[in-house]
């Protein structure tokens, strides 16, 4: 069972979404727009988190989630954990069916 785990992590690992994941997030890293975006998210969100200041951050996480890169980046993100999610739901079927045998 471990052997096949090891295969679905090596098969995710080399999939085209993981692989269209790493481009994004390089792009985003050499992107100076993209990484002020960021930026200024993490700052409204510390000072969310500090001082209450839910407009600003609300401000700069729309900002954010409007850029191309990131928005693709979040999008295929989400991608990846669903099907996670379903895998591990999948991979509890099978071993709840094995230990109750």
């Amino acid at each position: 069972m471990i052997d096949k785990v090891y295969k679905i992590m090596d098969y995710m690992d080399n999939s085209d979404l993981v692989k269209r994941l790493n481009v994004v997030k390089k792009s985003i890293n050499e992107d100076k727009i993209a990484q002020n975006l960021i930026k200024n998210f993490n700052e409204a969100k510390e000072n969310y988190d500090k001082y209450g200041l839910k407009e600003d951050y609300l401000k700069a996480k729309t900002s954010m989630l409007k850029n191309e890169l990131i928005s693709e980046y979040i999008s295929i993100q989400n991608n990846i954990n669903l099907l996670s999610l379903q895998i591990n739901n999948r991979i509890k079927m099978i071993t709840k069916g094995v230990t109750k045998k």
